[in-house]
């Protein structure tokens, strides 16, 4: 955590510094998410999950048709996860995995023309809770059930960024983003959770936003 906070520390000075010698735009940006988590499925079976983002961004210009958008997003992802035992009548496991993160991207941008850019980069997101939601019935017998899955987590998201931008008269934004994960999201598999040492995100993501002059 301590080195989470160094880094952050280190971005926004950064970003303070180069408002000083820079014209800088501020905004706000929303939107939606499917995600999922990629693993080595055997008889867990997953589908991606739908959540939303916001947060706030800045576009700092470097030079001719390039600029760096760091943002700070609060996130919802994960994944949808089910199981059903075809040797036992009326046994199926319906679940749903849930993540919530402070993602912290950081897209350097290149406008291909005017307010069209394709975009690439690194984020970093750290975990802020992570639940495991399921319906399981075995028999007949219905059981609902919610776990903390904190304790199993490594708590730090490492990923990168690929998309595509538009800005509408400097102000309106939209952007669609492929985000992909190289870093594991538990620590420790566990077969009573539902859970792989090996799950990793994938998030498909729309936004929209407005930069205010």
């Amino acid at each position: 955590m301590k080195k989470t906070m160094l880094i952050l520390c280190t971005l926004f000075l950064g970003v303070t510094a180069m408002a000083q010698t820079q014209k800088i735009k501020f905004g706000v940006k929303a939107g939606l998410n499917i995600a999922s988590l990629t693993f080595d499925e055997s008889e867990l079976h997953s589908s991606s999950k739908t959540g939303f983002t916001t947060g706030f961004m800045v576009e700092i210009p470097l030079a001719k048709n390039f600029s760096l958008q760091p943002e700070l997003l609060y996130s919802q992802q994960g994944t949808k996860t089910s199981f059903s035992d075809q040797d036992v009548t009326n046994s199926n496991y319906k679940g749903s995995i849930e993540l919530n993160y402070l993602n912290i991207p950081v897209m350097l941008k290149y406008y291909v023309m005017k307010g069209f850019s394709i975009q690439a980069g690194p984020q970093i997101g750290i975990l802020l809770k992570a639940n495991n939601k399921y319906q399981d019935n075995f028999l007949g017998y219905e059981n609902h059930e919610r776990f903390d899955l904190s304790d199993y987590s490594t708590g730090l998201d490492t990923s990168v960024n690929f998309g595509l931008g538009y800005q509408f008269k400097d102000k309106l934004y939209t952007d669609v983003r492929y985000n992909i994960s190289y870093s594991n999201v538990f620590k420790d598999g566990d077969a009573n959770y539902f859970i792989n040492n090996d799950m990793k995100n994938r998030v498909f993501q729309i936004t929209i936003g407005y930069f205010f002059k």
